[in-house]
């Protein structure tokens, strides 16, 4: 029940529905859903998805839960956008977003959309109010912010108000207090807020790095914002408030040191027993078209068949454009990535929470490059440095079909992405509906 067009099913048909049934076994945290056909996502079919338990160790720490959901915004839909990032025309170059939002909302002056690098002016709004967040003096807030971008990293902040991390990913943390957090698109953060300043209103701030942008856009503001409010301050959207003192935006998009987050629970990093480097890299073909390949092989999705349901059948040989790497009874996988581009990138796994051993600029060296093996970070979505490298672990212990991918939309469509079938001898054994597999054949 993973959703992923191709890999775990079929697209659900216009028209049609279906329904996803999942069991959660010792799992809580910060979670979103999302389309995974083409970029619809980017168009918005997208919300949050929490998961509660009495047993979370940070529970009786907050006396309120908000969710703030961050995403970079087109004024354009992404079908015309994707269809120009991979032609000739683009150079290889990401759409750049004219706008971001919190919670569905920011301000944006419409005129600039002239400036847009695809000024069309047809998704925007002028004087469009803020999102605002309510608060009352002496609680402390659990604040789950979730980047459901298509490109954008960000830098998240409040006006005067530390932010304290407990969760990345669904995994609690160990607290650590900070006054900026980058996030990378698909990952999770929560933090503790205490609502202990001065009764007044204080500005959210969410800026894209545009260091990590290939070309400008003279329509956006990098700077997306959002409105503490605490309860008796006077209601509006336009006040003095301060941003912490800064040096300036980090020149490369990459997530917290790894020094600074550690589990809650702490493990040990498990010990390998098997290992792939993943290579990955972007190359113009003769076509003049830009695409994106993991150890040489560009991933495009089926569309009348998804390879679960191949294997559940008992194939063993897939497409090579599928990717797909066996792993048979195998219990711990590490992964080396290697990142030949000059960005870098957020890695997602699906059906999995992986350790976090390092990362790096420049080559890694088995054996000697150093790795944290005493309670590594454990998350499901980390930044690759650009020309750089990282080491994760993850058990193989989630039958199925999971892909392993770039969470930048253009670049899942240029083809960044892989699959792992875990133990193909229980895939065997599923029971898989037959009006689910018959959304392979509908129109």
């Amino acid at each position: 029940m993973d959703g992923t067009r191709g890999v775990a099913q079929c697209a659900i048909p216009p028209g049609q529905s279906m329904t996803y049934k999942y069991t959660i076994r010792n799992q809580w945290g910060t979670y979103w859903w999302h389309a995974h056909t083409a970029t619809q996502y980017v168009d918005g079919i997208l919300g949050p998805l929490i998961v509660h338990s009495p047993d979370e160790p940070h529970l009786g720490e907050y006396d309120e839960d908000i969710i703030m959901m961050l995403q970079d915004y087109y004024h354009t839909e992404s079908g015309p956008l994707v269809t120009w990032f991979l032609s000739p025309a683009s150079k290889g170059n990401e759409p750049v977003p004219d706008n971001g939002l919190i919670n569905g909302r920011n301000s944006f002056n419409c005129s600039r959309d002239a400036q847009a690098l695809f000024p069309t002016g047809n998704k925007c709004t002028n004087g469009a109010p803020l999102a605002t967040f309510k608060f009352k003096t002496g609680l402390t807030y659990r604040i789950r912010l979730i980047n459901t971008g298509a490109f954008a990293d960000f830098q998240f902040s409040i006006d005067d108000h530390m932010l304290t991390v407990i969760e990345a990913d669904g995994v609690d943390m160990q607290p650590v207090a900070v006054q900026r957090l980058p996030i990378h698109v698909a990952q999770r953060y929560s933090f503790l807020v205490q609502a202990n300043q001065t009764v007044g209103n204080y500005y959210v701030r969410a800026t894209m790095n545009t260091n990590c942008f290939d070309v400008p856009n003279p329509a956006l503001d990098p700077l997306v914002k959002a409105v503490i409010h605490y309860e008796g301050a006077p209601v509006t959207q336009s006040f003095n408030s301060s941003d912490w003192t800064v040096s300036g935006m980090a020149p490369e998009c990459l997530d917290l040191a790894l020094d600074m987050l550690h589990p809650y629970d702490a493990q040990p990093a498990p010990t390998a027993d098997v290992s792939y480097q993943i290579s990955f890299i972007f190359k113009t073909g003769s076509n003049g078209i830009n695409l994106a390949y993991i150890n040489g092989i560009s991933w495009s999705p089926l569309m009348t068949d998804a390879t679960l349901y191949q294997a559940q059948k008992g194939i063993t040989r897939f497409d090579t454009t599928q990717h797909v790497v066996v792993l048979n009874n195998t219990n711990v996988v590490e992964i080396v990535l290697i990142n030949h581009d000059d960005g870098s990138h957020p890695f997602h796994l699906h059906g999995h929470t992986f350790s976090v051993l390092g990362w790096g600029k420049g080559k890694y060296i088995r054996g000697t490059t150093p790795l944290e093996l005493t309670n590594p970070l454990r998350r499901d979505t980390i930044t690759v440095p650009e020309k750089g490298w990282t080491v994760v672990r993850f058990m193989n212990d989630n039958p199925g079909l999971w892909t392993f991918h770039c969470h930048i939309e253009w670049h899942v469509q240029a083809g960044m992405l892989m699959q792992f079938e875990s133990l193909p001898e229980q895939i065997k054994k599923f029971q898989i509906p037959s009006e689910i597999t018959a959304m392979c054949g509908a129109k």
